[in-house]
Formats: C-alpha cells, sequence, structure tokens
C-alpha cells in the first residue's frame, strides 16, 4: 500500500470516527406526553388501554404478582370495566389508572403525574389548604400551606367535602406509592393536600368539619384552595445532593440527599471529607440520609469503603428482565449512539455487562462481587452513625440495609422508605395506545444480604419518633456520655 493510499484511508477512519462520535439520540418528544385533563376518553378506548397497562407489565415487569395471584388481578380489572361510564375526564381516568399501578406494590412502577398536574396547574386549578397527619386514624392539622393559618395545630379533620375521616384514610390509601400500611400513611402525611389532588376531583373550595382540641362539639369551615406556587410543600425537597461540615467536638455531619451526578465528583467528595476528619482527629461521623431519593447505588458502596471492617457488597443478587424496551432505555440512559456499535464497550460498563449476551426477555441472575475496605491507612477509624426515615428510598434503603448487614455503625432514626427486597431500575417509559398517559415499570428485582423477601423496611438499630431531633440524641446518647 503506497503513503498516498495510507492517508487517504486515515483520513476516512478519522472523519468516520468523528460523525459517530457526533451521533447521540434524538431527544424524546415530550409534546406527545402533555395531557388535556378536560378531554373525554370513551369507555371502549378505556376498556383497551387497561388490557393494555396489563399485559405490559406482564411482559417488563420480573415479578407483577409478587402480593397477589394474577387472578386477583384480573376480577379486579373485569370488575373496573363493568363499571366504567360511557366516557370519563383524563384527569379521572388518570386517577384511575394510578391507582391501578399502585395496586402491584411496587415502589418504583408509577402512572407518571407531571404532565397531568402541569396541565391542571397551568388552568389555574386549586389546592387543599391545610398540612396534616394521620395519627392513630386520625387526621391532624399539621399546619397551613401558605400565610393564613386557617386552623389551629392538632385540630381535628372529620370531614372534608362529605367524606368522613375513615373514607378519606382508606381513599388516600390506594394512591400512595409505598409497599406497606404504615409507609403509605406517612408518605399522605408528608402532603397530604397532592395526595387529596391525586384522589378526588375538588378543584375550588373545601368544606371541613373538624373537632377542636378538646372539644366535643363538630364545627364546620369553608375554605378556599390554594395554588401550586404557593404550596409550601415545593420547599420542601429542595435540596443539593450532598454536603459536609464539623459540629461540635469534631464531630463530622455528612448529609446525602442521593446518589445521583458526576461519579468522579461525589468520590471526590468523599475523599475531601474524610481527609478533614483524618486532619481534625475526629473520632465520630454522622451520616444522613433521610430524604434519600435514590440514585446509583454504586455511589453507596464508594462511600462504605471508608469505614467497613470486613468485605460487603451492596445487595446479596438481583434478578433482571431483558426486555427489548429495558435495552433501549438503557442504552439511550448509559451507553452513547457513537459506541453502540461496538458491541465490547458493553463489557466495560458496569450494568450493561451484565445482560451482554443475553437472550431477549431472558431473566438473569446477578450475583454482586465483594467489595473491599480502602487500605486501613486510608481509612476512617471512628464510630459511625446513619440516620434514616421513611423518605430514605431506593438507592438510599439498600446503603441502610447493606451498613446495618456489614454493622458499619449504628443505623438511628426511622425504617427506610423501600422494603429490604425491592423491585427498581425502572427506565422505560410506556404510553397507553389511547388516552397517552404513561407509566414506568421496574425491570429487575433486588434481593436484599439479609435475604428477608417480606413486608418489612430496613430498620434502624434504635427508633426515634419523628418529633425527636436524631442529631442531638446521637450526641447526647452516644458522644457526650
Amino acid at each position: 500500500m503506497n503513503k498516498k493510499i495510507r492517508w487517504i484511508l486515515i483520513a476516512v477512519l478519522i472523519v468516520t470516527i468523528a460523525y459517530l462520535a457526533s451521533l447521540s439520540d434524538s431527544s424524546e418528544d415530550e409534546s406527545i406526553r402533555l395531557v388535556d385533563i378536560n378531554r373525554y376518553i370513551s369507555k371502549e378506548e378505556m376498556c383497551i388501554d387497561l388490557d393494555h397497562l396489563t399485559s405490559t407489565f406482564e411482559r417488563i415487569h420480573p415479578n407483577p404478582y409478587r402480593f397477589f395471584p394474577k387472578t386477583h388481578h384480573q376480577s379486579k380489572i373485569d370488575s373496573i370495566k363493568l363499571q366504567l361510564p360511557d366516557s370519563l375526564t383524563m384527569i379521572n381516568f388518570w386517577r384511575m389508572i394510578d391507582q391501578i399501578i399502585i395496586g402491584y406494590n411496587d415502589a418504583h412502577s408509577n402512572a407518571i403525574d407531571r404532565y397531568v398536574l402541569s396541565d391542571y396547574v397551568q388552568k389555574g386549578k386549586l389546592f387543599f389548604p391545610l398540612s396534616a397527619r394521620i395519627v392513630d386514624n386520625k387526621i391532624l392539622v399539621s399546619g397551613s400551606e401558605n400565610q393564613e393559618q386557617v386552623l389551629p395545630e392538632n385540630t381535628e379533620i372529620i370531614k372534608i367535602n362529605g367524606k368522613t375521616s375513615d373514607e378519606l384514610i382508606s381513599d388516600l390509601l390506594t394512591h400512595a406509592t409505598r409497599e406497606t400500611h404504615s409507609l403509605k400513611l406517612l408518605e399522605i402525611s408528608d402532603d397530604l393536600g397532592f395526595y387529596l389532588w391525586k384522589t378526588y376531583p375538588w378543584e375550588e373550595d373545601f368544606n371541613i368539619h373538624f373537632k377542636a382540641i378538646e372539644s366535643s362539639s363538630i364545627d364546620s369551615i369553608l375554605v378556599t384552595g390554594i395554588k401550586w406556587e404557593s404550596r409550601k410543600g415545593l420547599m420542601k425537597n429542595q435540596t443539593e445532593s450532598y454536603s459536609f461540615n464539623l459540629l461540635d467536638n469534631q464531630v463530622g455531619y455528612m448529609k446525602i440527599s442521593d446518589f445521583t451526578g458526576d461519579e468522579k465528583e461525589i468520590k471526590r467528595f468523599y475523599k475531601q471529607s474524610f481527609q478533614t476528619l483524618k486532619n481534625n482527629n475526629s473520632a465520630h461521623l454522622i451520616i444522613d440520609v433521610r430524604g434519600h431519593t435514590g440514585g446509583a447505588d454504586s455511589y453507596g458502596e464508594h462511600l462504605a469503603r471508608y469505614f467497613a471492617t470486613e468485605p460487603f457488597r451492596k445487595l446479596s443478587k438481583a434478578y433482571w428482565k431483558i426486555t427489548p424496551e429495558f435495552k433501549e432505555a438503557f442504552d439511550r440512559k448509559f451507553v452513547p449512539k457513537s459506541i453502540r456499535w461496538f458491541k465490547p464497550i458493553y463489557l466495560v460498563n458496569e450494568y450493561a455487562s451484565i445482560f451482554y449476551g443475553a437472550k431477549l426477555n431472558e431473566m438473569v441472575e446477578v450475583n454482586y462481587e465483594m467489595i473491599h475496605p480502602l487500605p486501613l491507612t486510608e481509612r476512617f477509624i471512628g464510630n459511625v452513625y446513619l440516620i434514616t426515615d421513611h423518605n430514605t428510598f431506593s438507592a438510599g434503603s439498600i446503603f441502610a440495609e447493606m451498613f446495618k448487614f456489614y454493622n458499619m455503625g449504628q443505623v438511628i432514626g426511622q425504617a427506610t422508605g423501600n422494603l429490604y427486597s425491592f423491585n427498581g431500575f425502572a427506565l422505560a417509559h410506556f404510553a397507553l395506545p389511547n388516552s397517552k398517559l404513561t407509566y414506568q415499570i421496574s425491570s429487575v428485582y433486588n434481593l436484599a444480604n439479609k435475604k428477608e423477601e417480606g413486608m418489612k423496611s430496613v430498620e434502624p438499630d434504635e427508633f426515634l419518633n419523628l418529633e425527636v431531633d436524631p442529631v442531638n440524641y446521637i450526641f447526647r446518647n452516644y458522644i457526650d456520655n
């Protein structure tokens, strides 16, 4: 081969590589998911969508009938079909779909609400103006969602718009996403107004029957709803992903709200934080994962290497259902389009290597390797305390279970927001053929280190009521003693 031809081939190769590198997935057309909540859908169309929903769950989900027999689900769908009116507004059909998906009892599979909610908000419709919590099967006012405190704290709500408290709680539970009864009650208590919106077609005024503290009489009041942007609840979850600072007595406090973002950045954050602990001769570290929304479970492994005393792993094993939809969604999220043609690249990615070469629709069993702690010179030698609550979810719950199983320190607070073993990794989104309502379905079943598969979430070593400040409790009972 002469020199001229060689240079031409090299130039062609460079241009080809540059072209491939420029390729990316086209952005998903969000407009097809926009919902007009006032549009009507016919009974025939709803029946087709309901059947489509069931068949898609059976095709995608690793164990859709984990908690009940298939016959139970089918009889429920048949009953719903029989009771359908000739038509429904889109928002009320969405409420029905939300209820059906929640019936699978998988906290990661859900009817996507943002398109419905967005149209509801844009149309200027209103939300319940009070915060309330459920205590001993009573609904107690805990505050106001806007500036005006309409009813005093701890006022008992007897009825809202004719629905008794028992009826309200029963109905709201069918729209709460978590897997256990106790977690659902806490979820509703976190944002009663949102769950009232998910459940009932109440758009303006709210007629409240209530009983004041230490009163035997029942009074009533008519209150006007508030706009979405006026709700205090909007500010509850707005926080940075991770932070670190030193408290009194050089106690380290690490707050982690999720395992998202750049992996190199969070590894750098861990390294800097533990170097600060070392520089200050710190003997105690508090890790706070309350409100942890999930993310990449490998980020928890990176963190645990700094204080684990023995090899560990995030899970006992997992089962991945490798459907075409899951593989396509995985590629869009994790594998650049420009290099998908080079199939061995899948062996480099921690997750892709799991299903590389798997048959379509195969259930792949994944056994995770043990992770070793960092060398003793880089490790934190001190006491570690992990604070959890009912909003410690997904990868946050996996981390808490791993932390507890391998005795990495004390777990303090409330039980986590996920079962020990749960379904997750809901990458693929689906749309119903007629309503175009969208939803997501889990593709993976995670088996915890403890191999607990029942209706039980990760429990703390010391349970604290929500009213108790866990940081102060740790100082008082562990550090200052």
